[in-house]
């Protein structure tokens, strides 16, 4: 049976077909767009019914986003929020705490309000809002209770004397230099440490069950019907993360699809000799919603969010260094063997120092091996020249930005850390379409919220929190700010023969909307109801 959907307008994102006002979709595929009347010799020749329900509604191809990371943001949903920004999340609404003392204020009474036998983790700290919190400041609040200070790029924490002996930090610090005993700090590597004792303390008792499903309405609700886990291992839990996903986001009652990208470095931690194999062997877990990309995920600086980026001259303000997360002259070696077994290479960096020794790496193994259309993802892109822009296009990489970046830390970043040109000019998404590049936008969830609207609204807009539109040479065109949601982010996971845009034989996965993002200011994008989603032919009404 044929089903026809009329709308008011379909976006269709296929150049060949921008518009129509008709869909007809069988089983799990579309089987043409266009209209009524070009739909007649489909439909003269069988049987078909009419739902009208979205007559009146704007169908979008369905919302992508192609770099999340669920395991992480329902390991933070189990702390207490204390963010700079305010958050939706389901069941609490988090409002924004900005000052030190206001911080320390709200510390204090979630502490005081926290069961007294548990060990107390706050996540959303940041300096450059919060001021400076070290382990004496928690030591002030709580000289035997675990006291756990996440920060907001979730690459650090702050701890107090009880929650360092917590997670053993005094072993990891004979021979990680990223843990500060005295100061309670542990970042990047030190985190990774951190992170196997803090793991066990928020995931027991059936909560990483239920805050996985708490993930997936945020997911429904951002009228997202694809999304990629850019770091699939990155608690150092494979297996138990591929078991609560098959539990929990597998069956015709989950709205959405899932692609898992291994996190390398993890999984050889994990594994050792034995990683390959294991990476290799995830294609058996395969399922309707679950599935794998053939890539990986690499590293090579530190978070943009907790300004651990690295820079090149003239670096930060107040003269601090950032972190690497791979030697910078290591990068092609852990890049290698992907590259030469034909895999995707997917790059984690921010700043301009860090873009530098990626794009060397990139250089390299295009020298040693020529490949065409590898699809190099650079994730976040952060702070970069245009001469990085220039060399990323002449070797084919794409670029996939956190569209946050700008709205919640712009202008802190001119105050502090970057100053007003490179601040202004971060994610310059408008040069690297300018150059020839692919650009997708994904929240990096928990790092930004999963509402797609809202990121390809900064990105067109560039309006900073306080209003301040910067760099707007770098704004995206409305159609590849909606594109870079759709079906640039299809395109850079290779999946854009499939998804990612409205055509005859693809996949009919839609987004509902009650507005027309291309009759509204792009502003107003976040603003725009999204009625339903559609996976696979499936309609899954959002909960009014």
């Amino acid at each position: 049976m044929i089903t026809v959907y009329p709308a008011r307008r379909i976006h269709t994102m296929d150049p060949s077909l921008p518009t129509a006002t008709a869909m007809a979709v069988r089983d799990d595929r579309i089987l043409e767009v266009g209209t009524l009347e070009s739909l007649r010799p489909w439909l003269d020749a069988h049987e078909y019914v009419v739902d009208d329900r979205f007559a009146d509604a704007v169908l979008l191809p369905g919302l992508i986003d192609p770099h999340v990371h669920p395991p992480l943001m329902a390991l933070l949903m189990a702390t207490e929020w204390i963010t700079p920004e305010a958050w939706d999340l389901p069941g609490r609404d988090i409002p924004a705490t900005v000052g030190r003392d206001a911080y320390l204020a709200r510390l204090a009474e979630l502490e005081a309000a926290h069961p007294s036998d548990e060990a107390f983790i706050t996540f959303g700290w940041h300096r450059q809002f919060h001021g400076e919190v070290t382990r004496p400041d928690l030591d002030a609040v709580s000289s035997t209770r675990p006291i756990v200070v996440w920060g907001r790029s979730f690459h650090e924490v702050r701890c107090n004397g009880p929650a360092l002996e917590l997670v053993d930090a005094a072993e990891g610090a004979a021979w990680d230099p990223h843990i500060d005993l005295e100061t309670g700090r542990m970042w990047e590597s030190g985190l990774a440490w951190a992170l196997k004792a803090l793991r066990e303390v928020l995931m027991g008792d059936g909560r990483y069950e239920v805050l996985m499903e708490e993930v997936g309405q945020l997911v429904h609700r951002g009228g997202v019907t694809t999304i990629a886990d850019a770091g699939f291992g990155g608690m150092a839990l494979p297996e138990r993360e591929l078991e609560v996903l098959a539990q929990v986001h597998e069956g015709d009652h989950v709205p959405f699809r899932q692609y898992l990208m291994p996190q390398v470095g993890t999984f050889k931690r994990v594994y050792g000799a034995e990683a390959e194999d294991r990476m290799a062997a995830l294609h058996e877990h395969t399922s309707e919603r679950i599935r794998f990309l053939n890539a990986g995920k690499f590293f090579a600086d530190g978070a943009f969010i907790a300004q651990l980026m690295q820079l090149g001259e003239p670096g930060y303000i107040d003269g601090h260094v950032g972190a690497w997360m791979a030697d910078p002259d290591r990068i092609v070696h852990h890049l290698r063997p992907f590259w030469i077994a034909g895999r995707q290479v997917n790059v984690h960096v921010n700043g301009d120092r860090g873009m530098d020794a990626t794009l060397d790496a990139i250089a390299e193994l295009l020298a040693e091996k020529p490949r065409f259309d590898h699809r190099t993802v650079l994730h976040h892109f952060g702070v970069s020249t245009q001469a990085q822009c220039r060399r990323a296009a002449a070797l084919g990489c794409a670029i996939q930005a956190n569209g946050y970046y700008l709205r919640f830390f712009g202008d802190q970043y001119v105050a502090e850390g970057l100053g007003t040109e490179r601040a202004s000019q971060m994610t310059r998404v408008g040069s690297a379409r300018r150059n020839g590049m692919s650009v997708a936008l994904h929240s990096d969830l928990p790092m930004g919220p999963l509402e797609p609207l809202l990121a390809a609204s900064i990105m067109a807009t560039r309006l900073s929190g306080s209003g301040v539109v910067f760099a707007p040479e770098e704004r995206l065109s409305m159609y590849d700010a909606i594109a870079a949601v759709t079906i640039e982010a299809a395109w850079q996971l290779f999946l854009d023969h499939e998804i990612g845009s409205l055509a005859a034989g693809k996949l009919a996965d839609v987004t509902v909307l009650e507005e027309d993002p291309f009759e509204v200011d792009p502003a107003g994008w976040p603003d725009i109801d999204i009625r339903a989603t559609m996976l696979s032919g499936r309609v899954y009404p959002l909960p009014v």
